[in-house]
């Protein structure tokens, strides 16, 4: 199971561009945790894992949101798997307050109709992340 994360003109995934707003520690727990997914090969049911509701956003299909807290900051993951069964990192934010916003969801529904339309993806440089 691979991470990917949607291209952008620029050669730098979406994700990647959250990763690099946040601190380095945070963006070494998220990474370290999709990793754990990745190696694995399988999403796990966790206190931190949850799906957001199709029937209150009004999509189809799954997005996973996984909670990453570190020291006083919290983010947020969306993500889905594709046709090879893959994780795609849709979207990713900082939490304040106690419901997904409403943007954030859209720009991750978005993302997710925009990657069945075989949109072009990119592995995640991992590796450049979790050297904390």
């Amino acid at each position: 199971m691979k991470l990917l994360g949607i291209q952008t003109p620029a050669k730098q995934t979406e994700f990647e561009s959250f990763l690099d707003q946040v601190s380095e520690k945070l963006a070494s727990a998220i990474c370290k945790k999709m990793q754990g997914f990745a190696e694995l090969g399988e999403v796990y049911s966790s206190n931190s894992l949850k799906i957001l509701n199709p029937r209150i956003w009004g999509y189809k299909g799954t997005i996973y949101k996984l909670r990453v807290d570190c020291g006083k900051e919290s983010a947020r993951v969306l993500f889905a798997k594709n046709e090879e069964n893959d994780l795609v990192l849709l979207h990713g934010f900082l939490k304040r307050t106690r419901k997904t916003p409403r943007k954030d969801a859209m720009i991750a529904m978005q993302n997710l109709e925009r990657l069945r339309q075989k949109i072009a993806l990119a592995p995640l440089p991992i590796e450049q992340y979790t050297q904390l």
